[in-house]
């Protein structure tokens, strides 16, 4: 497979990317099975994942990836599904009301259980990688660089944030992915919004857009 024309045998992937993969569930509710998963994206995680794997890419993800993910991530992806309008027409719950405790308590549970399967899969690794301080500054500088731009004034607005550069977590990617040709899969826009910039700069190998 290639990214920017650049051929790779490994790919990383980010915690929105290991959530959607994960957050694939059936839940019983009032005798009926319903769904439950990230509509727009669950599918594409998925359906990417297999290429990989029939590809022999390695799927790997850094270990601060994972801490994040069980730190807040999967509460995020379960208060936000359950939180959603139409996963409460799914479940037929009226809109005004929240969805029951117990039903989140069991998909946070189920999230954990696959993201834990997941780990163990032999086409998935997961790395202990820390970016040296040269590496996180040369990252800052550039996205300063973009401070005054319509693009990052746009985009500071709506990730309601007052520095332009991304988390410390997507740092670690970007320097990871640049030292390991393996480009990110990934739908977050602190990535998506500048590829041009990042694989101009040599700040990373490559983005890969889930969509």
């Amino acid at each position: 497979m290639k990214c920017s024309g650049k051929r790779f045998d490994k790919v990383v992937y980010d915690t929105n990317t290991i959530l959607y993969y994960c957050f694939n569930h059936q839940e019983k509710i009032r005798g009926k099975s319903v769904p439950c998963r990230v509509i727009e994206f669950t599918h594409k995680s998925l359906r990417c994942t297999q290429y990989f794997i029939n590809s022999e890419i390695a799927i790997e993800t850094i270990k601060k990836v994972i801490d994040e993910i069980f730190q807040k991530g999967v509460a995020k992806i379960v208060d936000e599904y359950c939180d959603n309008i139409h996963t409460k027409d799914l479940m037929g719950i009226n809109r005004s009301r929240d969805v029951p405790h117990a039903i989140k308590l069991r998909l946070y549970k189920k999230t954990e259980e696959k993201i834990n399967q997941l780990k163990i899969k032999p086409w998935f690794s997961v790395v202990d990688y820390n970016i040296n301080s040269n590496n996180l500054e040369t990252i800052k500088v550039f996205f300063k660089s973009l401070e005054s731009t319509p693009k990052m004034i746009a985009h500071m607005i709506e990730k309601k944030r007052s520095v332009p550069w991304p988390s410390d977590v997507d740092m670690l990617l970007l320097s990871y992915s640049k030292e390991n040709n393996a480009p990110i899969l990934t739908n977050d826009k602190d990535f998506t919004n500048f590829v041009e910039e990042l694989e101009n700069e040599g700040l990373c190998f490559g983005i890969i857009g889930l969509n």
